[in-house]
C-alpha cells in the first residue's frame, strides 16, 4: 500500500511538472505558473500563477478535467475550474469550457 501511495505521489508529481511547463509555453504571454499539483484519484489541478502586471499570484484550480485519446494524441478538456479572482474564474469558464488542448508526448507518456 505504502508503495502504490508512493507511485501515485512520483506520478502526479512528474504530472505537475510536466504540465506546468506546458501551460507556460501555451499560456506564457499572460502570466507564469509558478507551481502546479496534481492529484489524478481526486481528479484536481492546482496551479499559482502570477499574471502579466500583477503583484501576488493567483491559485487556479481546475475542479474537473478529462483525457481523450485521439488518433494517437492525447487531450486534456477543462469542465469546471476555479480562481482567487471571481471575474478570471467567470471568464475562464466560458473561455475553456469544453475546449481540448493537446498535450505534448513528454507529458502524456507519464499518464
Amino acid at each position: 500500500m505504502i508503495i502504490g501511495r508512493l507511485g501515485k505521489a512520483v506520478k502526479d508529481g512528474a504530472l505537475g511538472v510536466g504540465l506546468k511547463t506546458f501551460f507556460n509555453e501555451k499560456f506564457g504571454e499572460y502570466g507564469d505558473v509558478r507551481d502546479c499539483t496534481v492529484d489524478t484519484a481526486q481528479g484536481r489541478i492546482v496551479a499559482h500563477v502570477l499574471m502579466r502586471g500583477e503583484r501576488e499570484p493567483i491559485t487556479v484550480t481546475v475542479e474537473r478535467y478529462e483525457i481523450l485519446q485521439e488518433n494517437g494524441k492525447v487531450f486534456i478538456v477543462i469542465r469546471k475550474l476555479t480562481t482567487t479572482r471571481q471575474w478570471i474564474t467567470l471568464l475562464l469558464n466560458r473561455v475553456l469550457d469544453g475546449r481540448r488542448f493537446e498535450i505534448p508526448a513528454s507529458v502524456s507518456k507519464i499518464l
